[in-house]
């Protein structure tokens, strides 16, 4: 079945990327998406009822979701045709994560692998020590010649003494790139090493993507979606709950969610109850400050209550 599913999967991807057959576009904001109704409508009772009813859009085959974050709807395209959305195999769609993210969000450590400060940064080499046992004073040379001139046996001949001599240059020669080379092993290149990705991809905090996907799978009624963006959602939390993207990431929950909605709130509560020191951070605790909801169900988890 490995090989059918495979085949499947690679002729959707094929249409959306063609847009071969496409009946029909999403707009939002700068970006349109050429997809089908027979793969968005059968997924979607949002995208169904504006495609069947005498709206606008049936007549136009032009759904506008401007009001919707344009991140979290590129996502949501790619997920009707992959199943999936921030996987390994969309480099393009992470890219586009981390660009969204980089002017508003502070590194998740002081010091990261890639930073320009890390002693292991491709741009930074590290300064090699001077031997000084390298260089060659002529005058040291022939006071130390004097004084610690070797004693060849007289009865050594003359050819063996010089292989003797080219013997220890060759030594010495062969020490000192070995000292080169240990203090240059920790310098890469960047345009000749390129890092693995790793399995699972939660190398990197995608906690508030997550929780905007979760939401718009709410509004739009994609089941299957809203599932895989709860299920991501806690395992970047059990990940990242120290990071800078925390605070704000529970903000776009308690925002962009219902109170009846638990799937990504019993996430956060059962975080804070695991982690209690969550709440001496002060981004943390100005966020509380401007969620009441969430300042409640934390007052009643802190004295027991059901939240």
């Amino acid at each position: 079945m490995e090989q059918p599913n495979n085949e499947l999967m690679s002729a959707l991807s094929t249409l959306l990327e063609a847009g071969k057959y496409s009946d029909l576009s999403i707009v939002c904001g700068s970006k349109r998406y050429a997809v089908h109704r027979a793969i968005i409508c059968s997924r979607s009772g949002f995208f169904d009822g504006a495609c069947s009813s005498p709206f606008r859009e049936a007549e136009t085959g032009i759904i506008d979701l401007g009001e919707d974050d344009a991140e979290a709807v590129e996502h949501m395209v790619h997920y009707f045709y992959h199943l999936d959305y921030l996987s390994t195999n969309n480099p393009r769609s992470r890219r586009a994560s981390a660009r969204s993210r980089a002017g508003s969000l502070r590194p998740t450590s002081p010091v990261s692998p890639s930073s320009p400060m890390s002693p292991r940064s491709p741009t930074r080499r590290r300064a090699k020590k001077l031997n000084l046992a390298l260089v060659e004073d002529p005058l040291l040379a022939q006071a130390a010649a004097s004084v610690t001139r070797p004693r060849y046996d007289p009865l050594t001949p003359p050819e063996e003494r010089e292989n003797q001599f080219e013997t220890s240059l060759a030594d010495k020669i062969h020490a000192s790139q070995e000292e080169e080379e240990d203090e240059d092993e920790e310098v890469v290149d960047p345009f000749e090493f390129v890092a693995p990705e790793q399995q699972p991809n939660v190398d990197v905090p995608y906690l508030l993507v997550h929780a905007k996907v979760y939401a718009l799978a709410d509004k739009y009624g994609i089941s299957g979606l809203k599932a895989l963006a709860r299920r991501k959602f806690s395992t970047q939390m059990a990940h990242h709950f120290q990071s800078a993207e925390f605070p704000p990431a529970i903000q776009e929950v308690y925002d962009s969610t219902v109170d009846s909605d638990r799937g990504l709130r019993d996430v956060v509560t059962q975080t804070f109850r695991a982690n209690p020191a969550l709440a001496h951070r002060k981004d943390v605790e100005e966020v509380v400050k401007e969620t009441p909801n969430l300042a409640w169900e934390l007052f009643r988890m802190a004295w027991g209550m059901p939240v």
